[in-house]
């Protein structure tokens, strides 16, 4: 039985890379999942390890992140349907001192019947909940893999070196598809898709959701022609493992070194208002976390319940996508063992994410950051959006505010 430390527990917990999913006959958890805000991280993890009729078992003492009613909801959200709960209640000191398998398969032996609805306890609490079907997925392998690509035609150097970094992973079982204006290679695992409507507007929801409907495999990755596998992309796969359900991993602008989007939030849940877009720690998650449309990864699983939404287009997509991702239950996740280049980036230095803890005023971009807010404000206000979004618009594009940017 291992110990959980409190501060082990952060969004790169990953057991599942370790055990695999649908591996344990029992999964017990103590003092975990109300100890931190990254509760549906842990209750992710925790019941992806258990084997179908197996058990997740949580003890704890009821907090500000998880108390009964949170944890029912939380459970329901991220895993409607594929659970039942046994028992949800107080537990006695003895049962939770010096706990071992054997006491723990004594109890579930034995579970009190529960007429009466817990009452609010300063003590213990133990959720159990019975796994009623497999999480894995028939012909889901870490070694299978679609990757799709997105065009306009306008960077076939860069395609080529796109796709010479998937041929170099030397992943058992591929295929790449281009989807957009490029040309039909004749290549064994590449397959073409000629699509370029409303290529002005930049219709990339259209290009992504053609792609992943030709897919043949459960693990998609999809990239705009900018972004180049590193190296060791696969072989940092390989090590995270092959549970997850949408995923990010490292991305830096080539040649400088500068992150590009790879791990954001968006600040809060207002769609199509991007003034709190902020860059977070690896190791960090909260209920906005959003993945960059420049590199998609997740399960063809995931995508037939949450395509991409074609009512949007570039620059307008992604957010949406991911917040119907998280409210469907769905966690997007970081992979820190994988990497990507791209070789181009138009945002500069985002900020990070400002906490609290670190005094009054944030430590980094403190000019963009004031401009951030004094745009929010304005545009905050119909008529004064009209007036000044022509003058936001030559802003933006001036020497000037790419100094700031990129400083």
């Amino acid at each position: 039985m291992q110990i959980l430390q409190k501060s082990q527990i952060n969004q790169l917990f990953h057991p599942t890379g370790e055990f695999g999913q649908d591996s344990q006959e029992i999964v017990y958890s103590k003092d975990t999942v109300s100890a931190t805000k990254f509760t549906p991280i842990l209750l992710k993890e925790y019941f992806y390890l258990v084997k179908k009729d197996g058990y997740l078992i949580l003890d704890y003492k009821p907090s500000k992140y998880c108390n009964f009613q949170k944890l029912e909801e939380m459970m329901l959200w991220l895993w409607k349907g594929k659970y039942d709960i046994i028992y949800h209640g107080e537990v006695l000191p003895k049962d939770i001192k010096n706990v071992t398998a054997e006491k723990i398969a004594d109890f579930i032996q034995k579970v009190p019947v529960q007429t009466n609805m817990p009452q609010s306890s300063d003590g213990y609490f133990r959720f159990i909940c019975r796994k009623l079907t497999t999480t894995k997925i028939d012909g889901d392998d870490i070694d299978k893999w679609t990757f799709g690509i997105i065009t306009k035609g306008e960077r076939d150097d860069w395609l080529e070196e796109i796709i010479t970094s998937i041929r170099a992973q030397k992943i058992p079982n591929y295929e790449i598809i281009v989807c957009g204006t490029y040309r039909d290679r004749k290549e064994k695992n590449f397959k073409y898709i000629p699509f370029s409507q409303r290529d002005d507007k930049g219709w990339i929801t259209k290009k992504k959701n053609l792609i992943a409907k030709q897919a043949k495999y459960e693990n998609l990755c999809f990239v705009h022609d900018r972004i180049v596998f590193d190296q060791d992309w696969f072989k940092g796969m390989k090590k995270y493992g092959n549970s997850f359900e949408v995923l990010c991993n490292k991305q830096t602008l080539r040649g400088i070194g500068v992150r590009t989007g790879d791990w954001l939030t968006f600040g809060y849940g207002t769609l199509d208002s991007p003034f709190g877009i902020s860059q977070l720690n690896y190791n960090d998650w909260d209920n906005f976390v959003y993945m960059g449309g420049q590199l998609s990864i997740l399960k063809k699983s995931i995508w037939e319940k949450c395509p991409w939404n074609e009512t949007r287009y570039w620059g307008e997509e992604d957010v949406e996508l991911s917040f119907r991702f998280r409210d469907c239950g769905f966690l997007i996740r970081f992979n820190e063992y994988s990497s990507c280049s791209a070789l181009t980036w138009r945002f500069g230095n985002l900020p990070t994410k400002y906490y609290f803890s670190q005094g009054l005023l944030p430590k980094d971009m403190l000019i963009r950051r004031f401009l951030r807010f004094l745009n929010k404000l304005l545009f905050s206000v119909a008529l004064l959006k009209r007036v000044t979004f022509p003058m936001v618009e030559k802003i933006v594009r001036s020497k000037i505010y790419k100094l700031v940017i990129h400083n």
